[in-house]
C-alpha cells in the first residue's frame, strides 16, 4: 500500500506540475513574450494549491500537520499523540502534500511518506478478518508502525536497506524491537521498492529490470560523468557549506517557531500564513527565471537529451531555458536535473569557448 499511494503521489505531482508550466509556457506565447499573464496564473494556482492543502489540514485533520517524522519517533517511544493515526490524518496527509508540494512549497515528500506508511501500519491491525484482533495491542502496533514508516523511507530513496536501518534508529530502545524485527521490516521496504518499481515501469511501457530503483526522489540517472581526485576537496567543502547552513536553519527555526506560537494563533492566521509564503515563492523562483529569461540552449544538443522535458519560457523555437527546466519542475524532477546540470554548465563553457 505504501508503494501504491507514493507511486500515486508522484504521478499526480508529475501531472499538475506539468499542466501549471505547460499553462505558463501558453500564456507566454499567446501574450508575445508578455510575462504579466503567466506571472499571475504562476502565482495565483501555487497560492491556491496551498490554499487548499492548508484549510484541508487545518479544519479537517489537524493530526498531518507537520512533516509527520517527529509524531512517528515519539509514538514508536511511547509518547500518544492525538490524532497522529487515523483515516482522516492519513486522507489529509496524502491530499495535502499533494497540493502543497505542486503550490511550489520549499518541501518534500519524504518525512510525510514515513508517516504515511506509519498510518497504513496501524490500520494493517484492522482488517477485517478475525485473526487481526491478534494484532490490535501497543505491541504489535509499534511494530506495524516501524514496517509502515520504514517502507515510506525506502521509497522515496529507492534504498529497502536503508529504511530497514531507520527505523531500527528511531525505535531501537524499545522493547517491541528484536533481531526478527529487522528482517520483517526490511521485508516491507523490499516489497514497497518493489512494488513502486513495477507500477513506474507499467507507467513507462518497459520491462521491469534488476536494476529499476523505485525511488521517486532520484529516479534513474544516465548522465556519464567523469570522477576526479578534484571531487574530493569539493565534496569537503560541499560537507562543511551545508554542515553550517544546516545549523543556522534549525537555529532559525527554533526562534521563529516561538514567534510563531505566540502570533500565528488562529486557525485563519495559520491559513494566512501558508499563502503567503506560496505567493512569496512563486515570486521568488519567477523573478530568478526572469533575470536568466535570455539564457536559451538548442534543444538538440547531446545535453537537452537527457533532461525530461525542456521548456523554452521566452526563448525561440528549437531552444529551452536550462533555468526555467529547472525552476518549473516537481521538486524530485529538480534534483534530477541537478545532477544532470553540471553536463549542462560544460555545454555553456564550451559554447562560451567557440564564442572566444
Amino acid at each position: 500500500m505504501t508503494g501504491v499511494l507514493a507511486f500515486m503521489l508522484t504521478y499526480c505531482e508529475d501531472k499538475l506540475t506539468e499542466w501549471r508550466s505547460q499553462t505558463v509556457q501558453k500564456l507566454i506565447d499567446k501574450n508575445n513574450d508578455n510575462l504579466a499573464a503567466s506571472y499571475f496564473f504562476f502565482t495565483m494556482i501555487g497560492v491556491l494549491f496551498v490554499m487548499i492543502a492548508s484549510v484541508l489540514t487545518v479544519y479537517f485533520g489537524p493530526g498531518a500537520m507537520g512533516s509527520g517524522v517527529a509524531e512517528v519517533m515519539g509514538m514508536l517511544n511511547g509518547v500518544n499523540y492525538k490524532g497522529a493515526i487515523g483515516f482522516k490524518t492519513l486522507f489529509t496527509k496524502v491530499v495535502g502534500i499533494l497540493f502543497a508540494v505542486c503550490g511550489g512549497l520549499c518541501i518534500g515528500k519524504e518525512g510525510p511518506l514515513v508517516h504515511i506508511g506509519a498510518n497504513i501500519g496501524v490500520m494493517c491491525c484492522y482488517v477485517p478478518w478475525s485473526w487481526s484482533k491478534f494484532l490490535q495491542n501497543d505491541y504489535h502496533k509499534r511494530q506495524l508502525m516501524a514496517a509502515g514508516g520504514a517502507a515510506g523511507v525506502s521509497v522515496a530513496f529507492g534504498a529497502p536497506i536503508g529504511g530497514a536501518l531507520f527505523a531500527y534508529e528511531i525505535s531501537r530502545p524499545n522493547t517491541f524491537w528484536n533481531f526478527g524485527m529487522l528482517w520483517k521490516v526490511f521485508l516491507s521496504t523490499s516489497i514497497s521498492c518493489f512494488t513502486l518499481a513495477i507500477l513506474q515501469s507499467l507507467q513507462i511501457g518497459s520491462p521491469l529490470s534488476l536494476s529499476d530503483s523505485g525511488a521517486i526522489k532520484f529516479g534513474e540517472i544516465n548522465v556519464e560523468v567523469e570522477n576526479t581526485m578534484l571531487d574530493l576537496p569539493a565534496a569537503v567543502i560541499l560537507g562543511i557549506v551545508c554542515g553550517l547552513m544546516g545549523a543556522f536553519f534549525i537555529g532559525f527555526t527554533i526562534r521563529s517557531a516561538a514567534l510563531r506560537k505566540k502570533y500565528v494563533n488562529t486557525n485563519i492566521k495559520k491559513v494566512l500564513e501558508c499563502m503567503f509564503f506560496a505567493f512569496f515563492t512563486a515570486t521568488a523562483f519567477y523573478c530568478v527565471v526572469i533575470a536568466r529569461a535570455g539564457n536559451c540552449k538548442d534543444k538538440n544538443g547531446d545535453v537537452a537529451k537527457e533532461l525530461e522535458e525542456e521548456l523554452r519560457f521566452t526563448c525561440p523555437e528549437g531552444k529551452y531555458n536550462p533555468l526555467a527546466t529547472l525552476i518549473f519542475n516537481t521538486e524530485g524532477g529538480t534534483i534530477r536535473q541537478f545532477f544532470r546540470y553540471p553536463a549542462i554548465i560544460q555545454d555553456s563553457l564550451e559554447d562560451f569557448d567557440s564564442g572566444m
